[in-house]
């Protein structure tokens, strides 16, 4: 069965739109922005909250998030069938995290590993982390779905992370009590209950289970001391150059205390500021889910209209919308 992959979207979106510092009030749901700062900015306000109905709203120009809320039923129909396997393991999950004593049970179950951890393999941390590590950074330079500089940044958000996770006490009881706390209150809050019934879900329903699983891993992280909102609270914006249509600006943000910095470009499209990775991903996602249709086989006659002109290395679509 292929889900849906809300984390890895929130990381793209992530990665694509840390683009300001977030003292500048939001605009839910106004396409666009006045300037590539105000754009991202009140695109990485929306984000932070996991507000995501507004923040494709406010990401997209109309015609384009009206393609993607059209389109939704067009994903979940391209979901691979459900298999009676994945279906009994996705119930009996669901079933562990929403029962009634939920944590209490998790926990008993969990508190002889957490022992056993400590006894055998709390030493071991720096391997295991050195492992994990390497994995993690194997599977992000083979991973289709990423861009090279987004490939980049989550190489450097991994190497941050990697020290940090051979200082935290994985074995602690108290924290592994909260931890599950959290993991219960937002599979219970998410209203999960079948694969069939997720794949079902609208564009608002989506948008709205992406949220809690957003905030959830936010509290999760909390626990052990990764605060993402941290991150958001550090970025910094720099305009490197802005020419007509477009802008390229270098993006500076902390993870860990540890600075990375990354590129955006955004497009002018009706007087507002769209990113452009994010605008063409969508774009390129409609016309998968909605190929062209064919070429009629009787030619159109010739049009006396001039053709619009063209600017070969503008992004996207060069200032127009569809």
């Amino acid at each position: 069965m292929r889900r849906h992959r809300p984390i890895v979207w929130i990381l793209l979106l992530f990665l694509t739109l840390l683009a300001a510092c977030n003292k500048q009030k939001e605009a839910p749901g106004t396409p666009g922005g006045g300037s590539p700062e105000d754009a991202t900015r009140e695109s990485l306000a929306l984000l932070r909250e996991g507000k995501f109905d507004l923040f494709w709203k406010h990401a997209l120009p109309p015609a384009d998030f009206a393609t993607l809320r059209a389109d939704w039923p067009l994903r979940n129909a391209a979901q691979s069938p459900v298999t009676p396997d994945d279906r009994a393991k996705f119930e009996a999950g669901v079933k562990r995290l929403t029962e009634p004593d939920a944590e209490k049970k998790l926990f008993a179950d969990l508190r002889p590993i957490l022992l056993r951890f400590n006894r055998d393999y709390k030493d071991q941390m720096p391997l295991l982390s050195g492992v994990g590590q390497s994995m993690a950074l194997t599977a992000i330079d083979q991973a289709k779905d990423l861009t090279l500089s987004q490939k980049r940044q989550l190489r450097e958000i991994v190497n941050a992370v990697a020290p940090w996770t051979q200082t935290v006490d994985w074995a602690d009881q108290a924290k592994a009590k909260e931890a599950i706390g959290v993991l219960v209150d937002t599979a219970r809050k998410s209203g999960l209950s079948t694969p069939e019934a997720l794949h079902a879900m609208s564009f608002e329903q989506s948008m709205a289970t992406w949220s809690t699983a957003w905030m959830g891993l936010k509290r999760l992280l909390d626990v052990y001391g990764l605060s993402i909102d941290k991150s958001f609270e550090s970025v910094s914006i720099d305009a490197l150059e802005s020419n007509g249509g477009s802008a390229h600006v270098k993006i500076t943000y902390t993870v860990l205390d540890k600075p990375i910095q990354t590129d955006a470009t955004l497009v002018l499209l009706d007087g507002r500021w769209y990113d452009s990775d994010l605008l063409q991903r969508v774009r390129d996602e409609h016309a998968r889910l909605v190929p062209p249709a064919p070429a009629s086989s009787v030619p159109a006659p010739p049009s006396t209209a001039p053709p619009p002109p063209r600017n070969p290395g503008a992004p996207v679509a060069d200032a127009r919308t569809r």
